[in-house]
């Protein structure tokens, strides 16, 4: 007979989907590159033979950084539709769970757009057209900066909130979250007082710890009578 002190293991099933710390890293390191390569793109003087030697000199650190901010929004979406997805296998059913997804989706949206309005700064002809850069910087800026920042803070408060409730992440985890929420949001100031712009790295790059958190902790398991409860629910 089996002792009392040896555990019977129970049937798990495990949720289907990419590495949630392999994107984060990926993500990461995009980012990383794309903001050390587009520094200059917010340099360019404003008379028009200056920008166009300006821009050819640094278009291929334009060109890089464009594409690394663009390619950073690939890795995010998936991660996003990844967290929302295993919210969903864990059962979670809360507003949080559609806020995240919303709030990620645009993120991700603001991050294409952001990195495109610089990409076509080396456009030949740009460069030399009246307020055609200064239009494509602010544009940039604006994706980048509190375009994304902001829905960014939507998702990370939908899935903090959600999964801190059901005690799928550990609470220190759970304020993280809120505190990266918070930040964010206040980053939308920075359209009425330009020194609110302080908030944009804050939500940025201490979201990227709160997703590694998200990453390591978050169950990809469950007990296999859980799911089977959950596909009859549903069937």
């Amino acid at each position: 007979m089996m002792s009392s002190s040896q555990s019977v293991a129970v049937p798990q099933i495990r949720h289907r989907g990419p590495s949630l710390l392999l994107l984060v890293i990926v993500y990461t390191v995009l980012m990383a590159v794309g903001g050390a390569t587009l520094n200059a793109a917010f340099r360019i003087p404003h008379e028009s033979a200056a920008a166009i030697a300006f821009v050819a000199g640094i278009s291929r650190s334009l060109r890089l950084g464009s594409f690394c901010e663009f390619g950073s929004a690939v890795p995010l979406g998936i991660f996003v539709a990844t967290v929302v997805s295993r919210l969903r296998f864990l059962r979670v059913r809360a507003a949080g769970e559609m806020i995240a997804l919303v709030g990620g989706i645009t993120a991700m949206g603001m991050l294409l757009l952001s990195g495109l309005a610089l990409w076509s700064l080396t456009r030949p002809g740009i460069a030399g057209v009246d307020g055609t850069v200064r239009a494509l910087e602010a544009l940039g800026f604006a994706g980048g900066g509190p375009g994304f920042v902001v829905p960014l803070g939507l998702f990370v408060a939908g899935v903090s909130i959600t999964a801190g409730l059901y005690r799928l992440i550990p609470r220190w985890l759970m304020v993280l979250g809120l505190v990266v929420a918070v930040a964010s949001e206040l980053a939308s100031l920075t359209l009425l007082v330009w020194s609110a712009g302080y908030f944009i790295p804050v939500g940025r790059f201490l979201s990227i710890v709160w997703m590694i958190g998200i990453a390591v902790t978050l169950p990809s398991r469950i007990p296999a009578h859980r799911g089977a409860e959950s596909i009859a629910q549903h069937a």
